[in-house]
């Protein structure tokens, strides 16, 4: 069945933003740069040309950020502050192997590590260097000390187990990318079954039009895991009609389906228009069904598709005619960096801020997180019932976030790492991760449900963060390097 997105609220906005598009009313939130199974026999749609909102005053921060590595080069990166695992899959806990779901799945080898009780700190140890911009990492289902790194401009490199440079030949290099301004390749995630069944998804912004581009590609694993370039197959594409807040990461849950973060686009208003799949976390079912939708999203939306994937029918909106059925949560400014817990499947998401305040998420399904009502714990836009308990949903149906922090503060934009699972530090288990662009102190945080508890900044990585990682062993990593591109992994202090 066709999933149409024609509300007349809907077609007033586009028809608008095609008369008179121009440029987005926020600047870069994120990272600068130098410039599942089948689900339901629904299927998709194309998506809609959100429109942008002028109403804000942009504000540059530029931060050059430098490390203590001795090399010749040097690469800035520049922040602009805006007015500011699944369920055939096998999980490690402590030193067996345990499944997270049903047993078809890969089985994760005993995690390897030495348990270290009671640390003095926190360190992060380089596992991948000579890499070009890495925005996020994943180990390999069955052999989670095998990495596979995105480089922003497009290409995928394999750092193998005990090396820390990438081996030769690439995974992948994608030539669609656009490489620029918050535009790159961002996300990678492994079907359910990998390495039995060899398919990645990898998620990137392609030029001309602007729009994020969910990709399917077919691996090798008797060759080096090379994927075969004619084994593209497209998932979804989705408008994007500003340069920034594309979001980029995706992930498979616990069910099999395909997670995917999505920014407002530059565009605040998109971000309480419920059938416009900008400012959501997306849910889908990548196994095609053999009947792709062709039906326009709007008169004279852009040309995408027809694309054929499936609508989980446990989704959280389905049904609902007012509602994108392919939406899981809503009401994000820019999910740049997010993570699932390898062990619970819980959602942590790390979301930009715009003015004062960047947040992390604890997101479940069907709730609304907020923008462009709020920005953190506080009303942005009008008035609201804010400063509630963490987690807490307000009297509008407005969800707190778990934490935030302010730009008064030094930070810009919140870097969501992973949840420690690793049995290298028994303590640290079930610690959430994260960090932030301008200040790339590691910090931590314990949720049980009920009560938060803040661990501060743990690491002071004197290194420029931009991404994140995990593998199957329940390790975390942060990528970046303001010389040289590396992924570290984060470690005890011995």
């Amino acid at each position: 069945m066709h999933l149409r997105r024609s509300s007349s609220t809907l077609r007033t906005i586009l028809l608008t933003t095609l008369a008179g598009c121009g440029g987005g009313d926020e600047s870069t939130g994120t990272t600068g740069g130098t410039d599942a199974s089948t689900g339901s026999t629904n299927t998709s749609a194309t998506q809609s040309d959100p429109t942008t909102d002028d109403t804000t005053v942009s504000t540059t921060v530029s931060t050059t950020v430098s490390t203590s590595v001795d090399d010749t080069s040097t690469t800035n990166i520049t922040e602009t502050a805006t007015d500011s695992a699944t369920d055939s899959a096998t999980t490690t806990v402590g030193d067996e192997s345990t499944s997270t779901g049903d047993d078809t799945g890969p089985v994760v080898p005993p995690c390897p590590y030495e348990p270290v009780d009671a640390p003095s700190g926190w360190t992060l140890e380089v596992v991948a260097e000579d890499v070009d911009e890495p925005m996020f990492a994943m180990g390999h289902p069955t052999e989670p000390d095998r990495l596979f790194v995105l480089e922003r401009a497009g290409t995928i490199v394999m750092i193998e187990p005990g090396t820390t440079t990438p081996a030769d030949p690439e995974i992948l290099t994608i030539d669609d990318v656009e490489n620029g301004g918050e535009s790159g390749l961002f996300g990678l995630a492994f079907h359910p079954d990998f390495p039995d069944d060899p398919r990645i998804y990898v998620d990137y912004v392609a030029p001309d039009p602007r729009r994020t581009k969910i990709v399917e590609y077919t691996l090798d694993p008797t060759n080096g895991y090379v994927a075969d370039p004619l084994s593209a197959r497209i998932v979804l594409e989705i408008h994007q009609p500003e340069f920034n807040h594309n979001g980029g990461s995706i992930a498979f849950d616990h069910d099999g389906y395909l997670i995917i973060g999505m920014g407002d686009g530059g565009t605040q208003s998109t971000s309480r228009v419920n059938d416009i799949l900008l400012a959501k976390f997306l849910r889908i079912g990548v196994e095609p069904d053999d009947s792709p939708d062709d039906t326009p999203a709007c008169d004279g939306c852009p040309t995408y598709g027809p694309f054929d994937y499936t609508i989980p029918p446990d989704n959280p909106f389905v049904g609902q005619p007012e509602y994108a059925p392919e939406i899981y949560a809503m009401g994000f400014r820019n999910p740049w960096r997010w993570t699932i817990d390898v062990v619970t499947g819980d959602l942590w998401v790390g979301d930009v801020g715009q003015s004062a305040w960047e947040e992390v998420d604890f997101v479940e399904a069907g709730r609304d997180y907020g923008w462009n009502a709020m920005e953190g714990f506080h009303c942005y836009s009008g008035d609201c019932n804010d400063g509630l308990a963490p987690n807490a949903v307000n009297a509008d149906g407005l969800s707190m976030p778990l934490f935030e922090t302010s730009q008064d503060g030094g930070d810009c934009s919140v870097i969501a790492g992973g949840v420690y699972r690793s049995c290298e530090v028994p303590d640290w288990d079930g610690i959430f991760m994260f960090s932030d662009y301008c200040n790339a102190d590691v910090r931590g945080l314990r949720w049980d449900g009920a009560t938060l508890e803040s661990l501060g900044a743990l690491i002071d990585p004197d290194n420029g963060i931009t991404g994140n990682g995990w593998n199957n062993w329940g390790d975390v990593y942060f990528t970046g390097g303001s010389v040289v591109g590396r992924v570290w992994r984060v470690v005890p202090t011995r």
